[in-house]
């Protein structure tokens, strides 16, 4: 069978998936399964490598070179690819792709546009598990309780960045936590103990997203969970 692993991509988290790509290499059982490996750059060029057969040597090598004249550098060999181009009979995609047109839904519908089978969540769950304003909107709705928040627009902070600050200390007590809406790994979560912070760690949340949610700060106990499905 074959896996065509999909990963790299355009969103901040580029080289978080390269390493999310080795893992499931090195995981990979390949007496039964071939990978073809699909790398997406920061520019976003869709690059088809090699059909791997045995574990990469090291990251590195994910790091796909190329260009028109087929002469590289560094890591295997590419060819600049249309995204349709990745439709194979028989084979199931593993979408390693993290952030924005990875985790959000929209690489999810590319893929179904396809009709090609792949690993993970569907559209609609990507999409809202991804945006962390709508995941509260959801598990409120649900009766899950959750720590205060304020949801802002990048509009509304340039528009009246006072009324923002004042509707966030009007809600919330210091520290608070500043949040892109849809990103992962961490990328643009600021603390803040003061307006002057919040000022400063609403603007890194806007480099990410047009939305951010700030949150309030606690002291309690990180639980992690993971759930695989068979």
């Amino acid at each position: 069978m074959k896996i065509t692993l999909l990963y790299g991509g355009r969103s901040a988290e580029h080289e978080v998936s390269i390493l999310s790509a080795f893992s499931v290499l090195n995981a990979i059982y390949y007496n039964y399964y071939q990978v073809q490996l699909v790398f997406i750059t920061k520019e976003g060029q869709w690059v088809k490598g090699p059909l791997l057969t045995e574990k990469p040597a090291s990251k590195d090598v994910l790091h796909l070179s190329w260009d028109p004249s087929g002469q590289t550098e560094e890591g295997f060999t590419g060819k600049v690819i249309n995204p349709g181009e990745i439709k194979e009979e028989g084979a199931i995609v593993f979408p390693v792709l993290h952030g924005p047109n990875g985790e959000d839904g929209t690489i999810q519908g590319f893929l179904e546009t396809l009709n090609m089978p792949y690993v993970g969540a569907g559209v609609l769950t990507s999409a809202c598990a991804m945006d962390k304003i709508m995941t509260k909107y959801i598990l409120q709705a649900a009766g899950v309780p959750q720590v205060p928040y304020v949801p802002v627009l990048k509009n509304q902070w340039k528009e009246n960045p006072k009324k923002v600050f004042d509707q966030c200390e009007g809600s919330l007590l210091y520290p608070m936590f500043v949040k892109p809406a849809n990103m992962g790994s961490s990328v643009g979560i600021t603390k803040a103990e003061n307006r002057e912070e919040l000022q400063n760690a609403l603007a890194t949340a806007y480099q990410y997203d047009s939305r951010a949610i700030v949150e309030q700060g606690i002291e309690a106990r990180e639980n992690r969970s993971c759930c695989i499905r068979k």
